[in-house]
């Protein structure tokens, strides 16, 4: 403990000087910029700017690159809570109650406790990357295919009692999700699905394209539909854009405990920081005294999946920088920014270069605090946003969604995939299905397919088997399947209340007469 708290004091001072801070702040302001475009998400983000660094000394070129990946984090939260449109799926649940503040005027707000979750959470991720990372590492690693398979399923039924109230119909929105995800090769056998003969169905379905249909087309032709509704956004001073001592005593603790869930969810190989936020968001609707709040425009519904996605993004890097081992898109591509500056993460890596290895920790700390500090006087800047007409956002939003889908493949067939996902959104959502939950299943497909495949094979088709080997993933299981019983149960016990409640009120008039 006094060892690294003595080498993370000597990474403060070598990143303390007037260049690495100045690569810390050019990358945090360029990543949230970048980030704010919707489409490109994190690894796009990290992709375009990536060029910026070349040449630098490795340490001020790390510390830019983590600026640039944790800033257009922030960058996702922004578009979610303004324009009800995420870049990644780790910026879904932000919507939830993001958007509807923005349009009661709270935007700014709402980017505010966005902020703050964001800096709190890292912070508690930063702590235990830094005090706990080899011994954190070995526990994610012990983790198989079958716990894969139980943390997916358990995900997927909690999305399907958070996703609204009809139980029924998250369950439906997610098993299409987890269909859809199934367009293209299938990896195991190599054999084609759900493709009708169209070559470019072949890799499947781009989630970042699908859920800039489902949600960027999908608010703006509801918006075009109800125009009343949508183009207008009550009014608001700037000074009532940021939080009040009041707020803050609705989210600390919200902040505290997702901060700590999201650390320990996002240690788990695979879609550790998506789940997290939604295994947050549902915690907090379940501690919660009025559930029936969330979804509304509340704090909390903010606050609960920022803080864990940051502190979940810093879990990801535990394995990374201990182990060498990337275990989603974003964190390969970050492992691959590194080497590009000839630094390989892994064991050695901590041991060889000691210095770089306590000096990006320590550039860590510094850009969260950056990154508070720059985009708290911004939030007025982007709540402003509101204010502009209807016909010139409308318009802007439309290009920006177009170009960004173009430029994620540059295809064609992708904005046509988007508009068509749109426009089933569309009229999903009018019909009361959450969207969410689709687009998740969607992302979660391939981690459940391969995982379940995996299980089989090694299991030679016992899935008993392989449950009573792995009591962990018998045990996720165990409480996914109440989860899911108590869930339609308290469904069923209102349905039927409802029902039994209509003949009353219509027999009223009868016995009055």
């Amino acid at each position: 403990m006094l060892q690294s708290l003595a080498l993370l004091g000597q990474g403060f001072l070598d990143c303390l000087t007037v260049t690495n801070i100045f690569c810390a702040i050019i990358g945090c302001i360029l990543g949230s910029l970048i980030g704010v475009l919707p489409g490109l998400g994190i690894s796009g983000t990290v992709a375009i700017l990536l060029p910026v660094t070349y040449g630098m000394n490795p340490l001020s070129a790390l510390i830019m690159i983590s600026g640039i990946y944790f800033g257009s984090q922030y960058g996702g939260a922004i578009t979610s809570i303004l324009v009800n449109i995420p870049g990644e799926a780790t910026s879904i649940v932000t919507c939830f109650d993001g958007h509807p503040l923005a349009k009661k005027g709270k935007g700014g707000k709402a980017l505010s406790i966005a902020a703050i979750s964001s800096f709190c959470g890292g912070m508690v991720g930063l702590i235990g990357l830094t005090f706990a990372a080899s011994a954190l590492a070995k526990v994610a690693l012990s983790f198989g295919k079958v716990e894969f398979f139980a943390i997916v399923i358990f995900g997927l039924i909690l999305l399907t009692t958070i996703s609204g109230k009809n139980q029924l119909k998250g369950l439906i929105v997610v098993c299409l999700g987890v269909v859809l995800g199934c367009v293209g090769l299938d990896d195991l056998y190599g054999t084609l699905r759900f493709t009708y003969g169209v070559i470019d169905l072949y890799k499947g379905i781009s989630f970042v394209t699908f859920i800039m249909g489902v949600y960027g087309i999908t608010e703006l032709v509801g918006a075009i539909c109800t125009r009343e509704e949508q183009g207008q956004v009550m009014e608001f001073k700037m000074k009532d854009q940021f939080p009040t001592k009041s707020d803050f005593k609705q989210v600390y603790k919200t902040i505290g405990r997702c901060s700590i869930i999201g650390f320990l969810v996002g240690l788990v190989p695979g879609a550790g920081s998506t789940l997290a936020t939604f295994f947050a968001y549902g915690m907090e609707r379940s501690l919660s005294k009025h559930p029936e709040e969330f979804g509304t425009g509340i704090l909390q519904g903010v606050s609960a999946p920022e803080s864990a996605n940051n502190a979940a993004m810093y879990a990801g890097m535990v394995p990374l920088l201990s182990l060498g081992l990337p275990f989603n898109a974003s964190m390969a591509l970050l492992m691959s920014a590194f080497m590009v500056h000839g630094i390989t993460p892994g064991p050695m890596f901590i041991t060889e270069h000691p210095d770089l290895f306590w000096g990006l920790i320590a550039s860590m700390f510094i850009g969260n605090v950056v990154l508070l500090i720059i985009n708290l006087p911004l939030v007025g800047v982007w709540a402003s946003l509101l204010r502009v007409d209807f016909s010139i956002l409308m318009p802007l939003i439309t290009f920006i969604t177009f170009a960004g889908g173009y430029a994620i493949n540059n295809s064609v067939f992708d904005m046509g995939i988007m508009v068509v996902t749109g426009m089933i959104g569309f009229f999903l959502s009018a019909c009361g299905y959450n969207m969410a939950a689709l687009a998740v299943g969607l992302f979660l497909s391939s981690t459940l397919e391969d995982s379940f495949l995996g299980t089989m094979t090694l299991y030679k088709g016992h899935l008993l088997t392989a449950l009573l080997d792995r009591p962990i993933a018998a045990v996720i299981l165990a409480i996914a399947l109440i989860v899911m019983v108590v869930s339609f149960g308290k469904s069923i016990k209102e349905f039927f209340a409802k029902k039994k409640a209509s003949p009353e009120k219509a027999e009223t008039p009868n016995e009055q007469a």
